[in-house]
């Protein structure tokens, strides 16, 4: 039903989890543990995943906090005080113990972050362009200014797009040249005058200017269609909606 990182398995306290498509009540392209309430997927369904979910952790559902994900830089930091509507914004920071912090995916990168000796943990949604305009940093930032320090910042990006799945086009990699704050032709591979990016690992060289340790799950959303939705597979297959998987983190 998910997926976990062993470094992050390893912090006491600490429970997280990278959830696939299966294990829901959802049904047709949905099929079947949709978490994403901003799909056309009926919205008892989608509430009754995301508890699915969450009690599969051994957490309890009225202490999970979410997003409206815009592919931005904006983290949201969630105190006793803040409300468990959804915040609009990409990545959400907590030194509460008992709040859950998740984030949808179906090719972007969640990315999920623990400071067990501060106690504190986050989790980001990181496409390329909240990748490329800082989400990690602001993060990162975040999490620092709760108590975090960067060396001790441990991170793990979860099931997202991989880089023989990710065919950009010309006009992508002149962006993707004029917003990065380092080299990026080594995210780029070309083969046959088509170009592909690297998702993750332009996020694993992110979290590195950081000055965080971090790692990747290695799982490609496009080519497991049997555990994971994929926006962009849906595309191809002529699909205008499809479903999302949602990632998980939390102190006890």
């Amino acid at each position: 039903m998910y997926k976990q990182n062993e470094t992050l398995n390893a912090f006491k306290g600490i429970r997280h989890g990278f959830f696939g498509k299966s294990g829901g009540v959802s049904s047709g392209i949905y099929d079947s543990l949709n978490c994403g309430p901003a799909s056309l997927d009926l919205i008892d369904n989608v509430i009754e995943n995301r508890w699915r979910a969450i009690h599969a952790l051994g957490l309890e559902e009225t202490k999970l906090f979410g997003l409206t994900q815009i592919h931005s830089t904006d983290v949201h930091v969630i105190t006793p005080k803040s409300s468990d509507d959804f915040h609009q914004g990409d990545a959400l920071v907590t030194k509460v113990k008992g709040f859950t912090l998740s984030v949808l995916g179906a090719d972007c990168s969640p990315v999920l972050f623990v400071d067990r000796k501060a106690g504190v943990i986050a989790a980001a949604h990181s496409g390329w362009k909240g990748a490329v305009s800082g989400i990690i940093e602001a993060v990162v930032t975040n999490m620092c200014e709760q108590g975090a320090s960067r060396e001790n910042i441990h991170a793990c990006i979860g099931p997202s797009i991989h880089q023989d799945s990710y065919e950009v086009r010309d006009d992508f990699i002149e962006q993707l040249r004029a917003l990065s704050n380092f080299n990026t032709d080594e995210f780029i591979r070309t083969k046959s005058a088509q170009h592909y990016f690297d998702l993750p690992g332009f996020i694993l060289a992110q979290c590195k200017l950081s000055q965080i340790h971090a790692e990747s799950i290695g799982i490609d959303t496009y080519t497991n269609p049997e555990e994971y939705f994929s926006f962009r597979r849906n595309t191809h297959a002529g699909e205008k909606e499809y479903g999302r998987q949602i990632s998980m983190i939390a102190m006890t």
